[in-house]
């Protein structure tokens, strides 16, 4: 499953730990984030991602750093992660579809308002393509912004590792 090296650029290769700091430093000081774990009775956001963080951890798998060449163009074909909340919400019964394949996330249009001008997701690159990991409400904004033809200035990067489909732990609640 080789990257499509003219969807992305190598940057370096990273350590799991250089990808789980740019995890943390995306989601711990936003303050929706803080409310949400909060509002679930987590103490910290640790307890409330580690039931991510630890098995996707235990899939020991090399990371590394990429530059997404045109974010527009791509970030619609990524496909969504194995989350209960955008299986039941966004997926309309398909299993991990892609983004331009999704029912919008209506807080898309806010993403994309304060979408920075750089940032880095998360995400698998397997058979299927690109599953993402972390970034999703990102992801949706990008692809609100092609579908609706916004020219955006931005640069995106992916912290990516190889990773067959059938490995991926699956996070959703077991109906």
């Amino acid at each position: 499953m080789p990257l499509d090296l003219s969807q992305f650029e190598l940057v370096k290769p990273l350590t799991w730990e250089e990808v789980f700091e740019i995890w943390q430093s995306n989601e711990i000081n936003e303050v929706h984030w803080e409310k949400y774990w909060k509002e679930k009775r987590f103490n910290s956001w640790y307890e409330w991602r580690k039931k991510y963080i630890e098995p996707i951890a235990a899939l020991d798998k090399q990371w590394k750093l990429v530059k997404v060449v045109e974010p527009l163009k791509s970030v619609p074909n990524f496909h969504g992660g194995p989350y209960t909340g955008w299986d039941k919400n966004f997926y309309e019964g398909r299993d991990l579809p892609t983004f331009a394949e999704m029912k919008e996330n209506p807080t898309a249009a806010g993403y994309l308002k304060n979408l920075p001008p750089e940032t880095t997701i998360l995400a698998w690159n397997t058979e299927i393509g690109v599953i993402v990991i972390e970034g999703m409400h990102r992801c949706a904004a990008i692809t609100k912004a092609s579908k609706d033809g916004v020219d955006l200035k931005f640069e995106l990067y992916v912290a990516i590792a190889d990773c067959s489909r059938s490995e991926i732990p699956d996070f959703r609640e077991k109906k």
